[in-house]
This record gives structure tokens, C-alpha cells and sequence, in this order.
């Protein structure tokens, strides 16, 4: 009689698809490699491991053998690839103190011959409460990779059959019941406002890689199903209602001691539970075509204007400063026409006293805007034949925010809407809005002589069932007169809410194609990253052309455009980050422009840099035991209908880590080159020049003939022909493209599968 079974341990089917999965991020998902952090999660989980075996077995734990590596190595592998893959420090200590609590939670809380926790749940949830230096990145795996993951999953749960499928569809289910409940019915968002939450990478890799730990998960069927379903209810709750970010992981830690609790319950044979036949698979098709169905399926403010309706905002800049749950929020206006015909409509958590609303000054965005942008920065080459002083110098971007549209409401007549308040601050009148449904609110704006655009009802519906109430803005004539010029300065409000987001989809209901918005955005911990798209820092310190600089906005601007697109368009761009705190002297590398003073810091709504207690304005008094950092983060955010279903969502991370866009021309050498010194700096020059236009051709799409190319005459007279821009550009154009990208990947799928090919073996038996 012959059968076939799986003889490989399916732990390395496991460990295969992890690595698989980090490969995947840092190749198409634009991880940065932080391979300091990888090292050492993986080597000291391994050597903490192995340092405990040796301890616990009183003799050097073997490496080979039944009781070797596969023993007490494999499982801590396991454990140390999830680490890599969902935790984030800025320093190699606090990753060895993660791998050090991952592992010592298998020995130290163990319930008969199981440990408690899942070892990397625990690791990562003890890591970010006591080490303050640790982050978990939720929209890193964005949305678009739902068919990668599954099909990867599920192909692991038929390979090796050993995978508690019943755990991860109880959760996934649940949770995605919850979700569609809450999101759909209820709050009345579209169906792909759900469908972006359920198809979380983040979410898929827990549902299928972390509740199913058969260590830590009850033995029994039911009881595994009734757990899981627990762990969902409670982590939706939380995320839900309490605006609290990676739920299932902490819920999981949190539900690890019901286990041995169900486990007395339901009794059941540990590690014995099977589906065979075809129940199985029909489970998993059930979840992939959910999914495949799936994928073949504005600014903060909403804008309503007299007569037709047709003013459209273009890009915005918004100011957010975030620390705990208080929450400021400065919105730039710039706009053509006529004031008494403009109003801004914002949703806002919470009803706003007077004192929460005030003005700034117009002159904060351009600071900030000028400090932080993509800049140019060149070197001079040396002579080797003739020294040369070097020296280096800064361009902005030249990148102009502006074409913000703000438009109007008219009398405050009540018509199914209740005015919460009204006030006047500065040359605005400012009501702040309550309505029971979107058609109210629709009446009241249509009967004061304001036409909607069309689609406002879907945008504005999910809002008011959300409880937000709506800051609506109109210019007070009386009050602008007093004023020199005829610009509008900032609104700024500040709330108190655990709610951080932007309402970008308003901004949607009355704009065509695509929008930009920049944000500038403040904490006292770290950098702002988005929760719900993943946030892609653009490639930086590259080398380019000579003749980029005389156009630097336009090659910024196809840069931004290519690398967006090729991100998946659902992203946030970082363009800068750092510690601009006062005491910090060092806020960029080159500067551009003056870094944001004390003062320019408390106008644009950082209060704790100059204040001594909470809503001081002396921005010269500054507590000494409430230390003033303050981190700077810019995000470029490019959205429209399609690639944003959801609003903005962020959160406060401790990543302290630098960066800024920055790319760099190089200056050739003038002069004689009639030395040998300099003969080899005109070769080194040429393939310089050829790595130029590559990168170029790389970050933009675009080759050497789709540029306007000027150079300064008096530096290239001195270069020979066969060394210009037009010989390297035609060298360039002779090379064959590299397929080594198709090479690598088809080499892993290669990989992948003959391992799992080698895994299955036939057995004969008498």
C-alpha cells in the first residue's frame, strides 16, 4: 500500500513564506531595509534560544539530530521572522530586547507542556509598552497585495494541512462581519470603504500567520473557534470606538490565559485536529474568491459655492500637530475671486468653543513649505590637476502650493440642522453645525443659494451618522475691511479627541481627477505616518544630471508623479522628517531655508514648545521638565475617488529617524586635463554620466531626449565630445535593459516550490 504525506516539518513552510513575504515588502512594497533591525531579531532570538536550551538541558544543546536545531531552533525562526516583519525600532537594543522577551516568554509563562503566549505577540506588546523606541506600522502592507497573501496562505494550508483554518476564518469572519456592520450598514460608507479595511495586509498576516499558533491556541475545535471569535469582538471594539491601533495583536496577548481555561472545558487531544477531503478547500476558495470579487470591483473641507457649483480646490496645505489626544488642525487658504461669495464646510469630532478657533498668520505655510520641500544640492569637482575649492549649496524645489479654492455658505437659517454654536474670529463667521441626516444638511446649504455637487450626499451621510458635527466658515465683510489686503488668513482649531484623521473623501465630492494635499505635520514623539495607506519615503540622495537644475520643479514633479504611480497611487509620500526642536541645531542636511523658529513653531500649533503649562502663550517660557522636542514630518499626498476609498487616518510612531528628498548634481571639473590624474577623471566622468542618466531614467520614466538640456557653457568647454551628456546618452541607449529584477523573482518562485516539492516524499508501507 502506498500513500504520500508530508515528511518536511511544517514549520519551514512557515518560515518559507515569512521570508517570502519580507523579500515582497522590501522589493514591491518600498520597505526600507533595516537590516540592523533583521540581524538582530533573528540572531538574537536564535542565540537566546539556544543560550536557554543549553541552560535548561545543563549541556550545550545540539545542533544536529532529533533533539537539535529542529528542536529548539525552528520555532524560535518562526517567531524572530515575525519581528522582522511587523515590528519597527530605531535602535539595534531595542530589537535584541524584543528578541530577548520573545523568547523568554516561552520558558518563563508556560501551562503544562505549552507556553502561554504567542512568543512574538509578546515580544512585540511588552516591547512597545516599556521600551518607548519601538512602532508597529499597520499600513505598511497597504491593500493591493490581498490575492499575494491569500493565495500564498491558503497554498500553505493545503501544502502542509496542519494550519487551524477553523481559527483564522472564525476571526477573519467576525471581524469582517463587525466591520461591514459598522462601516456599511450603520455609518452608510460604500462597500469599498469596507473592503479597504478587510483586505489589510496587516490584517491577513495575523488572521493566517499569528492567531493560528498551534502552541498557544486551545486544542479543541469549538474552543478555538469560540476564542478567536472573542479575540475579533473586542479588537473591533477597540478600533472601532476606542480609535486604538493594532487590536488583534494586543487581544491576543490579552486572551492567552483563557487558553488553558478553554482547554479544561473542551477537552480534546493536543495538536490532533484534521479536515479532510473537500471541506477544507471549499473553506479557502470561500475566502478567495471573497477577495478576487473584491479586486475586480480633497482637501479636509467640503466645498459648497454659489450659483453653479463649479469651483474646484486643487492642492492643499494643512497643518497637524498631534500630542496625546488633543489635536490642532490649520487650514491655508489662497484663492481668486470675490470673498463675499466663499465659505469652507469641515467636519469636526466635537462641538469648538471660541477659544479653540483663532487665526495665523499666512506667512507659517510659506516657512514651513520653503524648510521642508525636496531640494537640489550641488558639489564642484576638482581639478587633479589643478586644485579646486568645493563647496556646496541648497535649491528648493520651487514646487508652488497654491490653487486652494475656498468657497462659501450662505445665511444660518435652521432647516433639519442645529447651530451648535456661532461666533466671530477674525474676519470669518464661524457656526458649527449638528444634523440628523444628509439630506437636512443639503436642504439648509440649498435654500441659503448653494448648489451641492453631485455625489455630496454619499460623502456627507457617513459623517453625520458618525456624530462629527461640520465647521462651516464664511468671510465677514465688516470685519476683512479692517484688514490690509485681500488674501485670508489661516484657520486653526484645536480639539480634544482620540480621533486623528483628515476627511479628505469631502474633499472629493466636488473635485475632478486627482488632488495634492501637503501636510505638515508635528509630535512630541516621533514621526506621523498613516494607518490605512502606507507611507513611502521617495528615493533620496540620488545622483542626476548636470541639467536637472535648470528645471528642477519639472524634474520633482515627473519624480513624484512616476514614483506614485509605480507605489500603487493608495500612498502617502514622505518628504521629510527630523527633530526640529529648539534645542536641536542640526534640522537638515543641506538647509535650504530658515528652520522654523520658537515662534513659528507656537503660531503653526505646537504649544509645548513655548509654554510652561498647557495653553500658555509666552513662547519664551519653557519648562525645564517638559523637555521641548518637537518632530517634523511632511507628507505629499496625491488622491482621488478610486485610489483613496478611506479618509486619512495616522498615528504617532517613535520612529526618530531623518530624511529629506534630496538629490544631487555634480559639477565637472574646468580646466586642462593633461595629466594622467586627469585623463582618468574624464573615463571616471563618462560612466559617471551614464549612471546619471540612468537614474534619472529611473526615477522619472523619462530618458535623455524628453529633457530641455542646458548646461553652463563655460563648465562643459572643457570636456571632450566623446564625455558629454549626448555620447553617454547614446552608450546608454546601446546597452541591453537588464532583466535582473524578472531573473531574482523567477529564481525565488523557483525556489519556493522545489522546496516545497522536495518536502513531499512517498512512503511505502506493508
Amino acid at each position: 500500500m502506498i500513500r504520500q504525506s508530508i515528511a518536511a516539518d511544517p514549520r519551514w513552510f512557515q518560515v518559507i513564506f515569512q521570508a517570502f513575504f519580507l523579500g515582497y515588502g522590501l522589493l514591491f512594497l518600498h520597505w526600507n531595509a533595516d537590516w540592523p533591525h533583521y540581524i538582530a531579531s533573528i540572531g538574537g532570538c536564535l542565540v537566546f534560544n539556544y543560550i536557554t536550551e543549553t541552560i535548561r538541558r545543563k549541556r550545550f544543546a545540539a545542533l544536529r539530530g532529533d533533539a537539535g536545531w529542529k528542536s529548539w531552533g525552528l520555532s524560535v525562526l518562526i517567531s524572530a521572522l515575525s519581528l522582522c516583519l511587523l515590528l519597527k525600532t530605531n535602535h539595534v537594543y531595542t530589537s535584541l530586547l524584543a528578541a530577548l522577551l520573545t523568547v523568554s516568554s516561552k520558558y518563563l509563562f508556560r501551562w503544562g507542556r505549552k507556553h502561554l503566549f504567542n512568543p512574538s505577540a509578546f515580544g512585540i506588546a511588552v516591547t512597545l509598552l516599556i521600551s518607548g523606541d519601538a512602532w508597529l506600522s499597520p499600513g505598511q502592507w497597504g491593500n493591493g497585495v490581498v490575492l499575494f497573501f491569500l493565495v500564498l496562505t491558503l497554498g500553505t494550508i493545503v501544502v502542509t494541512r496542519v494550519q487551524k483554518l477553523d481559527s483564522s476564518l472564525a476571526f477573519l469572519f467576525t471581524f469582517g462581519g463587525l466591520l461591514y456592520w459598522r462601516q456599511v450598514l450603520v455609518l452608510g460608507w460604500p462597500s469599498d470603504y469596507f473592503w479597504h479595511s478587510v483586505s489589510s495586509g496587516s490584517l491577513l498576516l495575523f488572521t493566517f500567520f499569528m492567531i493560528t499558533d498551534p502552541k498557544t491556541s486551545p486544542d479543541h475545535p469549538l474552543s478555538r473557534v469560540l476564542w478567536a471569535m472573542g479575540i475579533a469582538v473586542v479588537a473591533f471594539y477597540l478600533s472601532a470606538f476606542r480609535w486604538m491601533y493594532n487590536t488583534p495583536i494586543w487581544m491576543l496577548v490579552a486572551a492567552a490565559p483563557l487558553v488553558p481555561v478553554l482547554n479544561r472545558i473542551f477537552r480534546a487531544r493536543r495538536f490532533e485536529w484534521h479536515i479532510r477531503g473537500v471541506g477544507k478547500k471549499f473553506a479557502a476558495l470561500a475566502v478567495l474568491m471573497a477577495m478576487i470579487t473584491n479586486e475586480t470591483m480633497a482637501f479636509c473641507g467640503f466645498y459648497v459655492s454659489k450659483a453653479d457649483g463649479t469651483l474646484k480646490n486643487k492642492t492643499s496645505q494643512v497643518i497637524l500637530v498631534r500630542d496625546g489626544n488633543r489635536n490642532t488642525v490649520t487650514m491655508y487658504n489662497d484663492f481668486d475671486g470675490d470673498i463675499k461669495d466663499f465659505a469652507m464646510v469641515v467636519p469636526v469630532p466635537v462641538v469648538l468653543k471660541k477659544s479653540d478657533i483663532k487665526v495665523v498668520g499666512q506667512d507659517i505655510f510659506g516657512k514651513l513649505n520653503e524648510y521642508s520641500q525636496p531640494r537640489l544640492v550641488e558639489y564642484y569637482d576638482e581639478n587633479p590637476c589643478a586644485l579646486r575649492e568645493v563647496y556646496l549649496r541648497g535649491l528648493a524645489s520651487g514646487v508652488a502650493m497654491n490653487d486652494v479654492v475656498v468657497i462659501g455658505y450662505g445665511s444660518a437659517r435652521k432647516r433639519g440642522v442645529t447651530i451648535e454654536a456661532q461666533y466671530i474670529v477674525g474676519e470669518y463667521d464661524i457656526l458649527i453645525l449638528s444634523a440628523k441626516e444628509s439630506s437636512g444638511l443639503q436642504t439648509w446649504l440649498t435654500e441659503n443659494g448653494y448648489k451641492l455637487p453631485a455625489g455630496a450626499d454619499e460623502v456627507l451621510e457617513p459623517y453625520i451618522r458618525s456624530n462629527m458635527k461640520f465647521f462651516v466658515v464664511k468671510v465677514n465683510e465688516e470685519e476683512k475691511k479692517k484688514l490690509p489686503g485681500n488674501f485670508l488668513r489661516p484657520i486653526q482649531i484645536s480639539f480634544e479627541s482620540p480621533k486623528f484623521m483628515l476627511p479628505i473623501r469631502l474633499g472629493m465630492a466636488n473635485a475632478e481627477g486627482d488632488q495634492d494635499m501637503i501636510i505638515y505635520a508635528f509630535s512630541k514623539t516621533g514621526r506621523i505616518e498613516c494607518t490605512n495607506y502606507p507611507t513611502v519615503s521617495l528615493p533620496t540622495g540620488k545622483n542626476v544630471p548636470l541639467f536637472v537644475q535648470n528645471n528642477f520643479a519639472n524634474f520633482y514633479a515627473n519624480l513624484f508623479q512616476y514614483q506614485w504611480f509605480g507605489a500603487g497611487k493608495s500612498v502617502a509620500m514622505l518628504e521629510y522628517a527630523w527633530d526640529v526642536s529648539p534645542s536641536n541645531y542640526v534640522k537638515c542636511d543641506p538647509c535650504v531655508a530658515a528652520a522654523p523658529s520658537t515662534r513659528d513653531l507656537v503660531q503653526a500649533g505646537v504649544w509645548w514648545v513655548g509654554s510652561s503649562r498647557k495653553g500658555s502663550e509666552d513662547p519664551g517660557n519653557e519648562d525645564a521638565d517638559h523637555p521641548a522636542r518637537v518632530y517634523f514630518t511632511r507628507l505629499h499626498v496625491r488622491y482621488n475617488r478610486k485610489a483613496f476609498p478611506q479618509d486619512l487616518f495616522f498615528q504617532e510612531t517613535a520612529n526618530t529617524g531623518t530624511f529629506q528628498a534630496r538629490y544631487v548634481i555634480t559639477h565637472p571639473a574646468t580646466g586642462q586635463f593633461n595629466c594622467e590624474a586627469g585623463k582618468k577623471y574624464l573615463e571616471e566622468l563618462k560612466e559617471r554620466r551614464k549612471d546619471e542618466l540612468k537614474m534619472l531614467t529611473y526615477l522619472t520614466g523619462k530618458g535623455y531626449n524628453d529633457w530641455d538640456l542646458v548646461v553652463r557653457a563655460e563648465e562643459e568647454k572643457f570636456i571632450p565630445a566623446a564625455d558629454s551628456y549626448a555620447a553617454a546618452a547614446v552608450a546608454v541607449a546601446k546597452e541591453r535593459p537588464g532583466g535582473g529584477g524578472m531573473v531574482i523573482a523567477g529564481i525565488g518562485l523557483l525556489g519556493l516550490f522545489s522546496a516545497i516539492g522536495l518536502g513531499i516524499r512517498r512512503i511505502r508501507q506493508a
